[in-house]
């Protein structure tokens, strides 16, 4: 095994030609995921004879390794070389499971992590029961405002920029406690790491942004939604015009995981996601 460089745009097409051929709707496999939290997650690559990895370090400061190449194509003893008492394999698809002997390995899961999948269409019509209060609040939204938009790029990152300080100022927490940072710099290389988005306006002031890319054919990962939060309604405008936008090339979107804030829980819950898809650890019996 051997610990390559700290990932850098160098590693960004040998990362995506991995993803690729993972095809898994999961949100941490993509370029930008990686790179924009590479410090706080400590990133590194591990080479070995069954192909590249990812070490890093969660919020709660546990090391796992991500695999950039199926599991199922390696031997047990590679694998178990990897792993020892802190690390664990994560995140690991519920189709590989099968893969790992029960009396070998334990597998768990944690609700935190779980990505919100949601069908693009049902986003973009609010049609339901289930969307009742969000209807009501976009009705709100144009009976007040008439919101432009315009597609993000490097003409308009300043605008973005000062959508993204006050909504940093409206949170009252920390640089270190909110995406802040992550968000600042996906802004700043929106081109280079092929980003899409689109930044609203009333009455001609920047109002919000949403800014995500392709996860894989059929679905599209939001990574970054801001917005003045003076604006009552905005996010369900926001979310409900992206889902028009993506609906004819992506069947599902995926709005990650809610890390265990009680308010992005109920938020995306809200939405009525049609998976929560589980994201699975999967570590050695010691």
């Amino acid at each position: 095994m051997k610990t390559l460089e700290i990932i850098d745009f160098q590693h960004r097409e040998l990362l995506l030609d991995n993803f690729k051929q993972l095809n898994l709707p999961i949100s941490d496999f993509t370029f930008a995921n990686i790179f924009l939290f590479r410090s706080i997650s400590h990133y590194e690559f591990l080479t070995t004879d069954c192909g590249l990895f990812i070490s890093g370090c969660n919020r709660r400061g546990q090391n796992y390794i991500m695999p950039l190449n199926d599991l199922r194509k390696c031997n047990q003893q590679t694998l178990e070389s990897l792993l020892d008492k802190q690390n664990f394999f994560f995140p690991i698809p519920e189709e590989w499971l099968s893969f790992f002997p029960e009396d070998r390995f334990i597998i768990s899961f944690d609700d935190s992590e779980s990505d919100y999948i949601y069908l693009t269409e049902k986003m973009a019509s609010f049609k339901g029961n289930q969307y009742t209060r969000h209807r009501n609040h976009i009705n709100q939204f144009f009976s007040a405002y008439d919101p432009d938009a315009e597609t993000i790029s490097e003409n308009t990152t300043p605008q973005a920029m000062a959508i993204l300080q006050a909504w940093q100022n409206d949170s009252g927490l920390t640089l270190k406690k909110t995406d802040f940072e992550q968000c600042r710099e996906a802004l700043e290389k929106f081109s280079a790491l092929a980003l899409w988005g689109t930044l609203y306006f009333i009455e001609n002031e920047p109002a919000g942004f949403i800014i995500g890319e392709a996860l894989n054919t059929e679905t599209f990962v939001l990574h970054f939604a801001k917005a003045l939060k003076k604006y009552h309604g905005i996010y369900e405008f926001m979310f409900n015009d992206t889902a028009k936008r993506l609906l004819p090339q992506y069947k599902f979107l995926n709005l990650e995981e809610d890390m265990g804030n009680k308010n992005l829980r109920k938020t995306k819950g809200s939405y009525g996601p049609e998976i929560l898809l589980k994201k699975y650890r999967v570590c050695l019996k010691q």
